[in-house]
């Protein structure tokens, strides 16, 4: 790791990792806020529930995207706790040290991409 204090353009951006265990903690919030999300609607639909018809409405197939929901809601909830996880590890048991300002965007990314994965319905044969 190179430090330039001389003025010159360095092409990494370093951050404390106490900052950056809070850009996790924001993820993790995040996360958790989407997961609740997913989680009400998979509550809201289901037989039972008075607002079903009111979410469902006319869909054609209401049960694969109930489905659908539900990993979503499987899926934030992992992320939610591995945020929250990796936010006390850097916070509590990781040394002071300067980390790449990279690592959260990189990190929000793989979220991204997998929700992605996750939401994509696949088409019975």
């Amino acid at each position: 790791m190179k430090l330039n204090f001389t003025g010159g353009a360095d092409v990494f951006m370093y951050i404390t990792s106490v900052s950056l265990s809070y850009a996790f903690l924001i993820i993790g919030v995040l996360s958790i806020i989407a997961a609740l999300y997913f989680y009400f609607i998979v509550n809201g639909t289901s037989k039972g529930s008075k607002y079903r018809d009111q979410i469902v409405g006319n869909m054609k197939d209401a049960e694969t995207w109930r489905n659908s929901n539900k990993k979503m809601a499987y899926l934030f909830t992992f992320w939610a706790i591995l945020s929250i996880a990796i936010f006390i590890y850097l916070k509590y048991f990781y040394g002071a040290a300067l980390l790449s300002i990279f690592v959260p965007f990189i990190y929000a990314t793989v979220i991204i991409i997998s929700s992605f994965i996750f939401s994509y319905k696949r088409s019975k044969a």
